[in-house]
């Protein structure tokens, strides 16, 4: 079976696969040196780093899947639409941990709320990502190239995806910045590298969804990758 020769197909699929990679390696590291540390901020920063590299695994998983079948994936209950849920099933998971971090560190007596708040609305949106699969994505598939998938526009996948970016945007990259500018030291240089690393991840992850296969895909999965190193620099010990 002749490999895939589009610089595209390896273009994307390398980098989807070393987003997941590097998500798996930083948030094993801050996982295990925060249950060292007993800093519960840092372990739960690993999981969310974590969760946010697993948010490539519908490419990374198609990618490897035409290079040893020369199939893209598919299932049997949700055909082609098992790309995007193998993709945005750690939306949830990611953006409960991101909450609880952004709760912790700039509203500590109100974190529960916020966190039980995007708790439903995290439950709500895997509900139609499992359940209405069909009507949350609209697949483009060419054989031999990575699946394309994006959201149904104004569908609530679609709004539910949007406000969860907008929320990170704001309360996490704006909000630590803010709290950076109020701040001095070491403590600035952490406030100053989250709210970075989480405007960089707002703006990737929905470039993500908009950007066309392509260098352009390229580009936005390697800012993903800078933002996950710039939110691991600033929760470090």
């Amino acid at each position: 079976m002749a490999l895939p020769t589009s610089w595209t197909f390896w273009l994307e699929g390398l980098t989807a696969s070393s987003v997941i990679s590097v998500g798996i390696i930083l948030g094993l590291i801050s996982i295990i040196k925060g249950r060292k540390l007993k800093a519960k901020l840092l372990t739960v920063l690993g999981l969310a780093i974590f969760f946010i590299g697993f948010l490539y695994l519908g490419p990374t998983t198609d990618f490897l899947t035409v290079i040893i079948t020369g199939s893209n994936i598919t299932s049997e209950f949700w055909g082609l639409g098992i790309y995007g849920i193998l993709s945005y099933l750690w939306i949830a998971p990611a953006l409960i941990m991101a909450m609880y971090i952004g709760g912790e560190l700039i509203i500590p007596k109100r974190k529960w709320i916020l966190v039980i708040i995007y708790m439903v609305l995290g439950i709500i949106f895997e509900y139609f990502l499992w359940f209405q699969t069909d009507n949350t994505f609209v697949i483009d598939l060419i054989p031999g190239e990575i699946i394309d998938s994006s959201f149904v526009t104004l569908y609530p996948t679609f709004l539910l995806m949007a406000l969860f970016i907008l929320s990170i945007l704001i309360f996490h990259g704006i909000g630590f910045l803010i709290k950076a500018i109020k701040s001095t030291g070491v403590l600035r240089k952490k406030f100053l590298l989250l709210g970075i690393g989480f405007i960089i991840f707002s703006i990737a992850g929905a470039g993500d969804s908009l950007v066309n296969p392509g260098i352009g895909l390229v580009i936005v999965r390697l800012a993903m990758i800078s933002s996950i190193v710039l939110m691991y620099l600033g929760l470090k010990a």
